[in-house]
């Protein structure tokens, strides 16, 4: 592609953000002219940033709270986008927004070769935000029993109620939290905060760690929560490789193109490199 293309993270906090640097790693993977860095708005700003962004790049991402905020302002909205209730993939055509939402399949394609076979299988999902939506959503195809656990009960109650509109009401159930000893086959973090650490907002009693197979943080930093899931076996992965997936479909929608498998595994693998750095 011979035009030079310029794509963003847009967001609050993200001066530390790894996104940047997955994103530029697959375009020099792809030998492309174009490049990705960090446009940090804060929350009452985005509706001046908007203009900018619609005549100076040819997509963006968006993180939280954008990813939700940033609806109304959208010209069009894609399927995935309007299934998950939140866009953090943004296209721009002729000066308008369109947006997607690729949380639902890059996790879903992070699972794949980590946790087995979910179906009739005891679940806990901790968070109740715009990802929680989409791990839901995965696990529930999949054919999980859920325990939601979250710090907002209303949250937990609304996303519970959303979710039983397609699938059914057995399949889920809200708790406020784990005060007492249970037992999942696997858990699912979304939550912002670290639920392993003790001062943790979100409670689960640490006898219910021991019966973690498998357990899956959708941040890519070191959180306490895999470490002591690790601690008592249990199977453990972070998020890099659906922020790195993400990446992958962010930048097949907007190159309008699949990359092929032989670039996304070279381009995998220098993400990964590139991390333990």
């Amino acid at each position: 592609m011979s035009e030079f293309l310029s794509f963003g993270l847009v967001g609050e906090d993200i001066s530390h953000s790894f996104s940047p640097s997955i994103y530029n790693t697959i375009f020099d993977t792809l030998k492309s002219k174009a490049v990705y860095f960090p446009f940090p708005v804060s929350q009452d700003k985005l509706l001046s940033a908007l203009p900018i962004l619609r005549m100076e790049f040819a997509g963006f991402n968006t993180t939280a709270p954008f990813r939700r905020d940033i609806l109304p302002h959208l010209d069009e909205i894609d399927v995935t986008a309007e299934k998950a209730g939140t866009a953090n993939t943004i296209v721009v055509k002729d000066e308008k927004l369109i947006g997607y939402n690729t949380e639902t399949e890059s996790f879903r394609r992070s699972l794949i070769g980590f946790s087995g076979g979910l179906h009739d299988k005891d679940v806990l999902l901790v968070g109740a935000g715009g990802v929680a939506r989409s791990v839901a959503g995965v696990l529930l195809d999949k054919g999980a029993f859920i325990t939601l656990v979250s710090r907002s009960e209303q949250h937990a109650a609304a996303l519970k109620e959303s979710l039983q509109t397609k699938y059914h009401k057995n399949r889920i159930r809200t708790l406020k939290g784990l005060s007492e000893p249970d037992e999942f086959y696997a858990v699912f973090n979304t939550a912002k905060v670290d639920i392993g650490s003790k001062d943790s907002e979100i409670y689960i009693h640490p006898h219910t760690y021991q019966g973690f197979k498998y357990a899956y943080d959708t941040s890519y930093v070191p959180t306490e929560f895999l470490k002591r899931a690790k601690s008592y076996g249990a199977k453990t992965k972070n998020g890099l490789d659906m922020l790195f997936y993400q990446a992958v479909i962010s930048v097949n929608i907007w190159m309008g193109q699949e990359m092929e498998t032989k670039a996304i595994e070279e381009a995998h693998h220098s993400v990964i490199q590139l991390f333990k750095q």
